[in-house]
């Protein structure tokens, strides 16, 4: 038997031994009290009892397709998965049920204005996990009802269930879409939770913008669409992009653009001599990567040149935002999300003034008032916002 299953045994007969003796003091009180009607009572508190165990724990089906019982009303959860955090902060729970998130997270939230809104999160819990790997010996410390999970990691579920801690996962869905998956997302919500909150709210929101846009981006002819590049990690030894099948290929064909890379599945590994042959008319720059726009106007990376990509040369390179998280992948924020990719790849088709839509999502479903220099914050994401999301070359997405 090993430590981890010789602790939870113990553990377990310890809360048996502690039910057991309640349970006998609890009748023992009754009897001192009353004797009379003993029989009735003792039927009555069991059924009452019975009642209450059906309602204390529900089961969840994660989208792996495997079960999980959980507490009703969970009150101490982590999450592996990155954006969560800014989903369960639309649900109405209490911010502070979140007890534990990847460091990937911790990094969104302390250069956002997620720190801001929720100082509650600042400083979280975040060293039980390291990039995909899991200690489980400092999980166990946090206490969790429930751990959601990247639902791909399947050795992280492994070793979560064996030292007895109940893990639900979840994963992208609709080959990339990103309100799809949101959707999904909204659905293991509800069913650990038992309310959706504002999430559906914002999935129906985000449906009319998309609705909206498309209705204006049918009018523009496929060659006259803008040819995208999404850089998804990037640095001197990588230049990851986004292929279909993913999250930028979503976010481009939704904007109105073309996806360069669309040739590709998911995030692939290319080089410049790719990218030359490309020759994107615009560069979207995710906030999992610290690159800037600047480094490629500067070509301040080792061994490549941007200067002859005409994204470069047109000064039309951009880095994505970050609100309550970043917005690459589906988060609290991507009906904004929406409205910005739609504005960067066709200004002349859409005039969004971003500052006031961003002004009135946050008070629409936040409850929160968001002051002009917050504004300049989320549409100019700080580069430190990416540390620990990347995961040697891949990322939580």
């Amino acid at each position: 038997m090993t430590i981890k299953k010789f602790l939870n045994k113990k553990m377990v007969m310890g809360l048996a031994s502690i039910t057991a003796l309640s349970m006998l003091t609890a009748c023992g009180a009754t009897k001192d009290k009353s004797t009379e009607s003993t029989n009735t009572e003792v039927s009555t508190e069991n059924a009452t009892n019975t009642e209450t165990t059906e309602a204390e724990t529900v089961t969840v089906v994660d989208q792996n397709g495997m079960e999980a019982t959980i507490p009703t009303n969970p009150e101490r959860l982590v999450t592996t998965a990155l954006p969560l955090p800014s989903i369960y902060a639309l649900l109405g729970q209490p911010i502070d049920y979140l007890v534990g998130v990847h460091p990937g997270s911790t990094s969104a939230i302390e250069n956002s204005i997620m720190a801001a809104m929720y100082p509650e999160l600042v400083g979280i819990a975040d060293n039980f996990i390291e990039g995909t790997d899991v200690n489980v010996e400092e999980l166990l410390k946090l206490e969790p009802d429930v751990v959601l999970y990247w639902a791909e990691y399947l050795e992280q579920y492994e070793a979560m269930n064996n030292a007895g801690i109940t893990a639900v996962g979840v994963k992208t869905q609709g080959n990339g879409d990103v309100l799809t998956t949101l959707e999904s997302w909204l659905e293991i919500m509800g069913q650990v939770f038992g309310d959706t909150g504002n999430v559906d709210a914002v999935i129906e929101y985000g449906r009319e913008v998309e609705a909206e846009i498309a209705e204006k981006t049918a009018e523009i002819a496929e060659e006259d669409k803008p040819r995208v590049l999404y850089l998804y990690n990037h640095s001197a030894d990588d230049i990851s992009v986004s292929g279909s099948d993913f999250y930028g290929h979503y976010w481009i064909t939704a904007g109105g653009g073309t996806n360069v890379a669309a040739e590709l599945t998911g995030p692939t590994s290319v080089n410049m001599e790719q990218i030359y042959e490309w020759n994107p008319d615009k560069i979207i720059i995710t906030t999992f990567t610290e690159t800037m726009p600047e480094d490629l106007y500067n070509n301040t990376i080792d061994g490549q040149d941007w200067s002859q990509v005409d994204a470069v040369k047109n000064g039309q390179v951009y880095k994505e935002p970050l609100g309550v998280y970043r917005w690459f992948p589906p988060s609290g924020d991507a009906p904004l999300m929406l409205k910005w990719m739609a504005q960067t790849l066709n200004p002349d088709l859409f005039t969004y003034d971003m500052g006031q839509e961003i002004k009135d999502y946050y008070a629409r479903f936040y409850n929160y008032t968001v002051e002009d220099s917050q504004v300049d914050g989320i549409l100019s994401a700080n580069p430190e916002a990416a540390k620990g999301a990347n995961f040697g070359g891949a990322s939580a997405k």
